[in-house]
């Protein structure tokens, strides 16, 4: 089980690798000089750096867009059902596996209870047999289980719970829920940043009309 759970790691991770995308770098040109900036009027110097500020917010908000759109939730939905199907065909082969190999094999042990003190009380099918035997120091048969409807039971709870152990359906779908939810939650936050961002957009460009306003009446 060890093996499984590193391998579904790793799947998991690979999944995760394939939404990763580089982030933009924006380098904004300046055309005016430092000469033009020192001659510039102080009610200018604030008019541009309104103006500065209300460009870098609009690139921001364009960029929160473009950061979740529609074919990056398309891709990630698809990535994510490629990771839970590979992993649904990878534990199903293995459970097959597991199963061929224990069916081949002519002792099984079908579980046991620790006593203590490095001794314990195993159930162990030999061939046909179920076997009830001690183990400490050395090895003893307490019993031969005959019973056809106990041994019966006993081969059919064993069977039972490693069918469960084996089963991936409940992994699957508790990595489906776990992706789902936090993709809701990445397209929630997006949009709340837009909007923020839009507002403050907005409360720029009225401070920017104002002081335009305010320069046409000092002149």
């Amino acid at each position: 089980m060890f093996s499984v759970k590193k391998l579904c790691q790793v799947l998991f991770a690979l999944g995760i690798v394939c939404f990763f995308q580089t982030m933009p770098v924006h380098a904004e040109n300046l055309d005016q000089s430092v000469k033009d900036m020192y001659e510039q009027p102080e009610s200018s110097k604030a008019e541009n750096a309104v103006k500065d500020d209300s460009t870098t917010e609009e690139k921001a908000v364009s960029s929160s867009g473009v950061g979740l759109s529609f074919s990056d939730f398309f891709r990630m939905i698809f990535a994510m059902l490629f990771v839970v199907a590979l992993l649904y065909i990878v534990l199903r082969f293995i459970s097959k596996k597991s199963k061929t190999y224990q069916q081949a094999n002519f002792i099984e042990n079908l579980g046991g209870t620790n006593l203590g003190n490095n001794r314990s009380v195993q159930i162990v099918k030999v061939g046909e047999r179920v076997l009830l035997v001690g183990v400490g120091e050395n090895i003893q048969l307490l019993t031969e289980i005959e019973d056809e409807e106990e041994r019966r039971q006993l081969l059919e709870a064993y069977n039972q719970k490693y069918e469960q152990m084996m089963q991936p359906t409940d992994f699957v779908m508790k990595l489906k829920k776990k992706w789902t939810k936090s993709a809701v939650s990445g397209e929630s936050f997006s949009s709340e940043l837009k909007n923020q961002l839009e507002e403050m957009r907005q409360s720029r460009k009225q401070l920017m009309d104002k002081l335009d306003q305010k320069g046409r009446d000092d002149k």
